[in-house]
């Protein structure tokens, strides 16, 4: 029962009070609650006996209903509160720099690893514009854009030597967007070893080329000096293949270097559906040897999809795409090379239904020798540069390199370049 009327208190003798209080002629009471959450009682005293209106239950109704809104809201407040001085606690102990901010980019929470950080942030006041928050231009760029994935990252070069790894993802309440939050975390240390272990690898790749031609060099020219039984032959050939592998796996890691530093990057437009078609036709025979069906779909009305790029690198990033999945394709299976304008980028998927690829590998598919564990594709030989090169290929025009896949399903990989280069490889603005 949420009202209690007595219109004549006198009568009601189970009803006591204190001795020397004052006692009521008439009382109404009326719960305060909201849902199914009890707050207390409003009670009206009368000096007098009295018959309540209607219209007098009905204002004290909304008096209550009115108090219990009131400590509805001061009670979420104050578990808001708490929650908030919680998060303020995990954030001051984190060591890493973390910013949220809310659905209108203003800041709402910093830490204080994100103010110690030079050249980060500007200013610290809570409310203000990120614009006015955060130093970095790509950041501010990373954490205003719209998101088209739930987490979306970046590395994020201070202009001091520090270079950090910046993850945004959004909050969402009941549906909807009301946040962001960032975690950057300091890279510079493993980006300098990278750069390190490039250098390193880069100058024994270059040192190992002569030699290699020597060995090649003597063993095809074995046959001149006189003939060759069928076991001499037989080593021969696994010589010059073996030779051949060394000097694949050699040019590779000479390739991944010289895109990785941008030299000799020629910038033109291009047309990527002629590369593609120039792609599908040089890997046609592996294709037919396979019984695969390799073909290609352009989508959209636009018959020419044009970017600046350096042409040959891009028809090598789709070579080892393609090359790749019909590696992993069954006998009988099928390959397609997707062509798609997204205006200010063109994405170039490559679909196949090959044996896919375990979650557990994903995350690793794009490192510089990652090779996966599973049998079925260790049985490919591969030097497990070709993924790292397609990426540093993506990475140096601007643009990007993922995978969907499942197992047993099949794979897609897709390129995603931006039609225009507004940064030459030499520095000079496009």
């Amino acid at each position: 029962q949420d009202t209690l009327s007595l219109p004549n208190v006198a009568r009601m003798r189970r009803l006591q009070f204190a001795p020397g209080a004052p006692h009521p002629g008439a009382l109404l009471g009326l719960t305060i609650r909201h849902e199914s959450r009890y707050y207390g009682a409003l009670w009206v005293a009368y000096d007098r006996p009295r018959n309540f209106s209607e219209e007098e239950i009905r204002f004290l109704t909304t008096l209550s209903g009115e108090a219990a809104l009131a400590a509805t809201s001061a009670r979420l407040y104050a578990t808001a509160e708490v929650g908030r001085q919680r998060l303020e606690s995990v954030l001051a102990s984190t060591p890493e720099p973390v910013l949220v901010i809310d659905e209108n980019a203003r800041l709402l929470l910093l830490n204080p690893a994100a103010v110690q950080v030079p050249g980060l942030i500007l200013s610290a006041i809570e409310g203000r514009p990120i614009q006015e928050v955060v130093g970095p231009k790509d950041l501010v760029e990373l954490l205003t854009v719209p998101l088209t994935e739930r987490i979306s990252s970046r590395e994020i070069n201070l202009g001091n030597g520090k270079i950090y790894y910046a993850s945004v993802s959004l909050v969402v309440a009941e549906g909807r967007s009301v946040g962001r939050v960032c975690t950057m975390r300091d890279i510079t240390h493993f980006k300098e070893l990278e750069q390190l272990k490039s250098d390193f690898v880069a100058t024994v790749s270059h040192d190992l080329r002569s030699p290699l031609t020597l060995m090649r060099g003597y063993a095809t020219m074995l046959q001149m000096v006189g003939d060759l039984n069928d076991q001499q032959k037989g080593y021969v050939r696994k010589i010059v293949s073996g030779v051949e592998n060394m000097t694949r796996l050699v040019n590779n890691l000479l390739d991944l270097g010289r895109i990785e530093a941008g030299i000799g990057l020629q910038i033109e437009r291009v047309v990527v559906n002629e590369i593609a078609s120039d792609v599908i036709n040089s890997l046609q025979l592996q294709a037919v040897q396979k019984d695969i069906h390799l073909s290609q779909e352009l989508v959209g009305t636009n018959k020419n999809l044009v970017v600046d790029a350096d042409r040959a690198l891009i028809q090598q990033a789709m070579y080892n795409l393609v090359e790749n999945a019909i590696k992993y394709t069954a006998v009988g299976g099928q390959v397609k090379v997707r062509l798609e304008n997204r205006h200010a980028t063109v994405l170039v998927e490559i679909h196949d239904t090959g044996i896919g690829i375990a979650p557990l590998d994903l995350p690793h598919l794009f490192e510089k020798f990652y090779r996966s564990g599973r049998r079925e594709a260790y049985q490919q030989r591969g030097t497990g540069l070709g993924l790292a090169i397609v990426k540093s290929i993506a990475e140096r025009h601007g643009g990007r390199v993922w995978v969907d896949s499942q197992l047993g399903k099949g794979s897609v990989f897709s390129l995603e370049v931006p039609c225009e280069q507004f940064q030459k490889p030499d520095g000079n603005k496009g």
